[in-house]
């Protein structure tokens, strides 16, 4: 993986860092994904395979806008529209490890 990822248990449960470069990666991770992230793995393999060129969604905190090499992450709360762009493989790869993470405490 790229990044370097850590999560930690605490009273609310599983808390992810991340680096400062892809902070909007948390965000979706703990306020939107939580415990299935089925739905947005399947938009991101849809993509991946070339069944799309293109998918957007939109969760409570997020809204990606994933494309085959890259997916940008908009923070919808933010005051300042925070953002990143990360490759849409590394996006899956921390989704996935989130998902067994979250789902093993």
């Amino acid at each position: 993986m790229k990044y370097e990822i850590s999560f930690k248990k605490n009273d609310k449960g599983l808390e992810v860092n991340v680096p400062s470069c892809i902070s909007p990666v948390a965000i979706l991770l703990m306020g939107d994904i939580q415990s299935n992230g089925e739905p947005w793995i399947n938009l991101i393999h849809k993509v991946l395979k070339g069944e799309s060129s293109y998918e957007e969604c939109t969760g409570n905190n997020c809204t990606l806008e994933i494309k085959k090499d890259i997916t940008k992450i908009i923070d919808n709360y933010s005051e300042d529209e925070e953002e990143c762009i990360i490759e849409t493989i590394e996006l899956k790869k921390i989704i996935e490890l989130w998902v067994i993470k979250i789902n093993n405490i």
